[in-house]
């Protein structure tokens, strides 16, 4: 007997969490799938959490580097990028691990699997682990809850130049000297003020007239005026044209307001949006 749900919830993470138990309150029998290798979601493994204890680092070391500012004597502080990554990965496992506990113990049927559509109301499952799931469970209702992924861009010469995702920074133990941002919104501006205060030299790209385009327009002219009293380079309103290699170094060529100009740095981060991750469930989106 297939086992049936009034509600099914297509991924652990914050949002999906947060449904489950909203609908679990209101006496709905409610099932949550989680097919990621780690449970804890976009938010906690790959997002908000990991970026924020990245920030506190370079937040410090840059504060110290204006301690003689407030009358204190000290040498030039050295960051050690393996630490750095350590100690977010320590804390993102405690995160992660509360949310696990709660997935497990929330009142509803917490399946470890991959999901994948087979009609309007039945998922197809397939085990991530060791511990059995069913084929299939059906439901009246169902949230996606699957994240987000990197969207990738049509620029001349990006792939084959190379660069990093926002995925990628959070991996990285090895330090790099210059850093060419692609994007002025939440992610891209992250990681380059994390960066910058950590000593990197950071150039940022941005398309639209401003940086943070969808906030007030007094945010983002003072957070580009901040960039440029912290030493980044910051160009905004860009269009970029191709991507090249040269000696060495990574080149990205781009217009702005009609003049054409270039800058090169050691690596280039691609932070120009995110688009809904679900291939992996076959979802068809409504017409």
């Amino acid at each position: 007997m297939i086992p049936s749900f009034d509600l099914a919830v297509i991924g652990g993470g914050s949002a999906g969490y947060a449904a489950a138990r909203t609908a679990r309150g209101l006496g709905l029998k409610v099932a949550v799938v989680e097919g990621g290798r780690q449970v804890g979601g976009l938010c906690i493994l790959r997002g908000c959490m990991p970026t924020k204890t990245f920030l506190e680092s370079a937040h410090r070391n840059h504060e110290i580097t204006r301690a003689a500012e407030f009358g204190i004597r000290v040498g030039k502080p050295k960051p050690d990028w393996k630490a750095i990554l350590q100690r977010k990965d320590r804390l993102i496992r405690e995160f992660a691990s509360y949310r696990k506990g709660q997935l497990e113990k929330g009142g509803f049927t917490f399946y470890r699997a991959q999901a994948k559509f087979l009609g309007p109301h039945r998922l197809g499952l397939e085990a991530v682990g060791e511990k059995r799931v069913p084929d299939e469970i059906e439901a009246k209702t169902f949230v996606v809850a699957t994240g987000s992924q990197t969207a990738r861009r049509e620029i001349s010469g990006l792939e084959e130049a190379g660069y990093w995702t926002s995925d990628d920074c959070l991996r990285v133990a090895r330090p790099v000297r210059s850093l060419i941002v692609l994007g002025g919104r939440a992610v891209a501006m992250e990681f380059a003020q994390y960066y910058a205060h950590l000593g990197v030299k950071v150039t940022v790209l941005q398309r639209s007239e401003r940086l943070l385009p969808e906030s007030d327009p007094e945010v983002g002219a003072v957070m580009a005026e901040v960039f440029r009293r912290n030493g980044m380079k910051v160009f905004c309103g860009t269009r970029i044209e191709r991507v090249e290699k040269k000696d060495g170094k990574k080149r990205v060529i781009f217009q702005e307001r009609g003049k054409r100009r270039f800058v090169e740095a050691e690596q280039i981060l691609q932070a120009l949006g995110r688009e809904p991750d679900l291939a992996g469930c076959d979802y068809r989106k409504p017409a």
